[in-house]
């Protein structure tokens, strides 16, 4: 194995384990090492793009993903991690351009549809971002996150049975997880206050 492909293994490695700074020195010792490898060139953008992603420094985050997406435009996964860094930077139509492009790529991916239902539909169009949101658990019916967050777009809709539904559903996968009983929880609550309003 040449010197690169070590570095790879290491940085790998160092991530895995947590040592996130040790991989990103890794992943730049690569970047000077192979100028001429378009390859190792891209996959050491995304490597250190989604440190910085994970680790919520969404500038340094954008910066290298961007790189990476401009040496291979036609991975989805990088225009897929790309619009999540603009989505918590809130650049909202980067973001919905970024992840309907990474589906363009690959519309097998349950996560690309979830992410890009959650922004649409919260930010633009919740009818659009209930009907991604389908399409992701139509791909993945145990993709807790989509559940969650469907549920949330049926409960500003006031549909809270149709919420009920999705939420009790991602239960049904998660049962111990506190945030999925707590938005149950919510719901109900609200379903509660609604019936009494109306009654008065």
């Amino acid at each position: 194995m040449n010197e690169i492909g070590m570095l790879f293994q290491k940085a790998d490695y160092e991530t895995r384990d947590g040592n996130f700074q040790k991989a990103i020195n890794h992943y730049q010792r690569i970047l000077k090492l192979s100028s001429e490898d378009i390859r190792s060139q891209h996959l050491a953008h995304w490597g250190i793009g989604d440190i910085y992603l994970n680790q919520g420094q969404y500038e340094q985050a954008e910066h290298h993903l961007s790189k990476a997406v401009k040496l291979d435009p036609g991975q989805w996964m990088y225009r897929y991690l790309l619009g999540c860094t603009y989505t918590y930077m809130e650049e909202i139509d980067k973001a919905i351009s970024e992840l309907e492009k990474a589906a363009s790529l690959n519309d097998s991916e349950s996560i690309v549809w979830g992410q890009l239902g959650w922004v649409v539909g919260h930010n633009r169009d919740i009818d659009k971002g209930i009907e991604f949101l389908k399409r992701s658990l139509s791909l993945n019916p145990s993709n807790t996150r989509s559940l969650r967050d469907i549920c949330m777009l049926y409960a500003q809709q006031l549909m809270f049975k149709e919420a009920l539904v999705c939420i009790e559903e991602a239960e049904k996968w998660e049962p111990e997880n506190p945030e999925i009983e707590r938005i149950r929880q919510d719901i109900e609550m609200f379903q509660k206050h609604l019936k009494r309003s109306s009654d008065w």
